[in-house]
């Protein structure tokens, strides 16, 4: 799921019918990839407004220290968007 939510972000126009497949067949239900669709659109919508805004975080929110500690920070790789791995997304 969140591989799908990367490449939609990413690269949106290079998703195809068998991305959507995969969901389906590790368990995601038609309705809940209309939900991960609809949210991605948003927030990134929402993330496009805020920067053509240039709109910048607060610092001394505590968000910083958060960040760092992430235990996937550092860890993306460099790989071809939409190439979906079968499991639990």
């Amino acid at each position: 799921m969140l591989e799908f939510a990367e490449l939609l972000t990413v690269d949106p126009s290079s998703n195809k019918a068998e991305y959507v497949q995969g969901l389906r067949d590790v368990g995601w239900a038609d309705a809940d990839i209309i939900d991960i669709v609809h949210i991605v659109a948003l927030y990134n919508y929402m993330v496009r407004v805020a920067d053509g805004l240039g709109v910048e975080l607060e610092t001394g929110q505590r968000w910083e220290s958060m960040a760092e500690e992430l235990p996937f920070r550092g860890e993306a790789a460099d790989r071809p968007f939409g190439t979906l791995v079968t499991g639990p997304g």
